[in-house]
């Protein structure tokens, strides 16, 4: 980050990617207080770090139940972060709007990652490269000369089909979207719609759900092989639905936070450089 009026920054909880965040901020020549981050000590208490930063950065997603932010132990009110606010620049992921409401009658300014483009298509990467991870690790066969579904073709379903496709998997994409149904069959996949998943669904070795909206029913889960692993990337609680998948003994997983898990130092030199673009736009 280049130097500048504001290079004070408190980074909160949060996965590794916090932790390779803080040393890329350091090695940038800001001055970093960190509060209950993996493998950092904490040499202040959260009302030190905070008075003492103008940036505050926080995990991706922000908090999980829009009541704390998650941390490397015990979770911290949203509350006790927003009463010691005063005219913050506020980095995270996936602000809920009541959240940036409070923080804007404070004089602070919130930036979610979610809303940079750059950053939403670099993480998607990561993104898929984890849902494939995670696909091999709860899977009992290979993805090359597989049939894998992808549910959505925004960002992360894009790079998800991409992967796939690398590893010699045959893909078929389901969108509602006319566009993204387009744009999949011009990348050369198989394209089907929603309402012709009941008749497909039985074709697939994987299925991997980005769709934020349960998709997965029951009705359309009796459709599915036993033997079908499904991997449910979408926001909480998923697009599946998971106590029908027990009851069916099909193997599905909502697996979340990816990118911190398997690629945290990549991810962080993204949150980095989507940080330093949006500082730019201030300055």
């Amino acid at each position: 980050m280049n130097s500048g009026s504001h290079t004070n920054c408190c980074l909160i909880g949060g996965d590794l990617r916090q932790f390779y965040l803080a040393e890329k901020l350091k090695q940038s020549g800001c001055q970093v207080f960190p509060f209950r981050v993996p493998n950092l000590q904490s040499h202040y208490s959260l009302t030190e770090a905070i008075s003492l930063s103008d940036i505050l950065i926080l995990p991706i997603p922000y908090s999980k139940d829009k009541k704390t932010i998650p941390t490397n132990s015990e979770s911290i009110p949203i509350g006790n972060v927003i009463n010691q606010l005063k005219q913050h620049i506020i980095f995270g992921g996936c602000f809920h709007k009541d959240f940036i409401e409070k923080c804007k009658t404070s004089g602070s300014i919130v930036c979610d990652y979610m809303k940079d483009p750059t950053f939403e298509l670099k993480n998607s990467i990561a993104t898929a490269e984890g849902t494939i991870a995670e696909a091999i690790i709860h899977s009992n066969g290979n993805i090359q000369n597989s049939n894998c579904l992808v549910l959505g073709y925004g960002n992360c379903g894009t790079a998800i089909a991409r992967a796939l496709s690398g590893l010699s998997g045959s893909v078929t994409v389901c969108a509602r979207s006319t566009w993204q149904q387009a744009m999949a069959y011009c990348n050369r996949y198989q394209v089907i719609d929603f309402y012709q998943l009941v008749e497909h669904l039985p074709e697939f070795d994987f299925i991997f759900n980005t769709v934020p909206a349960l998709v997965l029913t029951k009705d359309l889960l009796e459709r599915v092989r036993k033997d079908t692993t499904i991997i449910d990337i979408a926001s909480k609680p998923g697009g599946t639905d998971f106590e029908a998948c027990e009851n069916l003994d099909i193997s599905a997983h909502l697996c979340l936070g990816l990118p911190g898990k398997y690629s945290p130092k990549t991810s962080a030199d993204i949150i980095y450089q989507s940080i330093c673009s949006r500082m730019a736009e201030m300055r």
